[in-house]
């Protein structure tokens, strides 16, 4: 029985879906089963019930769940309580969504490693949707978040607001334009971030407010993809500020709407004690960026 396999285990018991627990974990499907399966096998009894692709706990796997929780707690304890000894230095791990990696983190290190006492602070990044972002945080796989939505259980500060802009074919009749009412879109189709995304969730809810009902006929896992979208005349879409955009293929319009900005948050876990470098990190992104405006 090794540590992997009980944290494999926590997660899965606690999201009930193979596929789901190996996004959170960062492993394949495959790698998760086995381990899982020799788990079962030295304990000689099954921990899961399964009913075709859903699974729930079995009464001895939920009685063995106990014991996990509390034995990871007490070892998540000890190592927080170990690098206390070493207060500004060991690794943070902090987990972000995809459309952060060029722009804010990266500002954000900067400022955070022009300061010579932060160098021997180190990071475990992990990058993915939100809502895999959140359940990492839920579950302990990260210490720090930066996400749209952060779920009630977690602590959380705004940190950021990020712009989103309108994207159109360079030959589109409103290309010419530097600023438009998101109004101006009404009868374009759309090509946008799929909706297991936070800035999907947030673009949906943003149309939900101003009452209009967009015609989405392409999809796409990340922001380059849909830029190539625009510029093969396939829609127009919204996405926040990438890299090289202005220098794309596509024309960039600032959209007049001030409800057109979307909040990032840091989250941590309420109930969890953060290490002393962890929360070195979370004083540090809340003393420095705070409600601050972005681009």
């Amino acid at each position: 029985m090794t540590l992997q396999q009980l944290q494999y285990f926590r997660t899965l018991a606690k999201v009930q879906h193979y596929t789901k627990a190996a996004e959170i974990l960062f492993v394949s499907q495959p790698s998760l089963s086995y381990a899982i399966s020799e788990l079962e096998k030295e304990l000689s009894l099954a921990l899961f019930e399964r009913h075709g692709k859903k699974i729930q706990l079995s009464a001895q796997g939920k009685i063995f769940l106990t014991y996990v929780e509390s034995a990871l707690d007490q070892l998540e304890k000890g190592v927080v309580t170990i690098k206390s000894l070493n207060p500004l230095g060991g690794a943070v791990r902090l987990g972000y969504i995809y459309s952060l990696s060029n722009s804010f983190i990266r500002e954000a290190l900067l400022s955070f490693y022009s300061d010579e006492r932060n160098k021997h602070i180190t990071f475990q990044f992990t990058q993915n949707v939100n809502s895999n972002i959140v359940e990492a945080l839920n579950v302990g796989a990260i210490d720090l978040a930066i996400c749209p939505k952060p779920t009630k259980e977690c602590m959380s500060v705004e940190i950021y607001r990020q712009k989103l802009y309108a994207i159109v074919p360079k030959d589109h009749q409103l290309a010419h334009k530097k600023e438009i009412d998101i109004n101006e879109l009404k009868d374009e189709s759309f090509a946008l971030v799929n909706k297991k995304t936070g800035l999907r969730w947030a673009i949906d809810e943003l149309f939900k407010e101003i009452k209009m009902n967009p015609s989405v006929t392409y999809e796409a896992d990340e922001c380059n993809a849909l830029i190539n979208f625009v510029s093969l005349h396939f829609g127009v879409s919204i996405i926040p500020h990438v890299p090289g955009l202005e220098k794309s293929s596509v024309a960039v319009l600032r959209i007049r709407n001030p409800s057109f900005i979307r909040s990032i948050y840091l989250a941590w876990k309420n109930s969890k004690r953060l290490s002393p470098q962890a929360a070195y990190v979370k004083d540090f992104f809340i003393s420095n960026f705070a409600t601050q405006n972005q681009r």
